[in-house]
């Protein structure tokens, strides 16, 4: 009895040690956590306002537009959201190869998922030139099928740029490196809203787009965003 109660304080001690090194470990790993996650919330944020500012400048062409382009990305998501699905495994790929310490499988995962993406884009190209056809056969009126097919031919020309962001931003999530990405995108908010202002108008002597015009400035838009992430960054800097 007496030995059982001797060991009672040191039992409790070490209790106590690894209940605190439990807790600094449970800290650290939060701190990881968020280190990580709000630069890629704000990222999607950042897309988010991009979005909306098309919609804004959209709105003021007339609610025919607006409910146009509201059904267009509806169907262009469609095909969109399974393409970006298959490039998923993007991420553990390249973060596998990232905590192995293996920098050419990194530069690999990269390179695969570019090339995925490359490939993905033409099936999802075809179905948004097919909209108008897809949206009559589902009973909607002709003018608005019409109207969603001028900004989906916009939004076709930058599926294969939307697609690699896709790509890099999951690559880079993966590398523990996602603020380049939030950076790149926060300066393509002001270049995004011109565009938009100067295609849907008309305005510098530019043509009059409208519709085709806002989807034609995201598009842009969205190709300055790989565009400079891969002038700037190397996947060969990655260890």
């Amino acid at each position: 009895m007496n030995k059982i109660v001797e060991r009672k304080p040191g039992s409790a001690l070490r209790y106590a040690m690894s209940r605190r090194a439990a807790g600094q470990h449970l800290t650290v790993e939060l701190s990881e956590i968020v280190k990580l996650a709000w630069p890629m919330v704000l990222t999607q944020l950042a897309q988010v306002a991009m979005m909306t500012t098309d919609l804004a400048f959209i709105g003021h062409i007339g609610p025919e537009a607006l409910a146009a382009a509201a059904l267009a990305v509806t169907l262009y998501l469609v095909s969109f959201t399974f393409g970006a699905g298959l490039l998923a495994p993007i991420a553990p790929l390249a973060a596998q190869a990232y905590g192995a310490g293996n920098p050419a499988m990194v530069q690999r995962a990269l390179r695969t998922g570019l090339w995925a993406a490359l490939m993905l884009s033409f099936p999802i190209i075809a179905f948004a030139f097919g909209g108008e056809q897809i949206l009559l056969a589902f009973g909607q009126a002709p003018d608005a099928a019409r109207l969603a097919q001028q900004y989906l031919f916009g939004l076709a020309l930058g599926v294969v740029p939307a697609l690699w962001l896709q790509v890099i931003r999951n690559f880079m999530s993966a590398v523990n490196r996602p603020e380049p990405i939030l950076w790149i995108t926060l300066a393509a908010i002001p270049l995004n809203a011109l565009l938009v202002y100067l295609l849907v108008y008309g305005k510098l002597g530019l043509p009059r787009l409208e519709l085709f015009g806002a989807a034609l400035a995201s598009t842009l838009a969205n190709c300055d965003v790989p565009g400079r992430f891969l002038v700037c960054h190397d996947a060969s800097s990655f260890p």
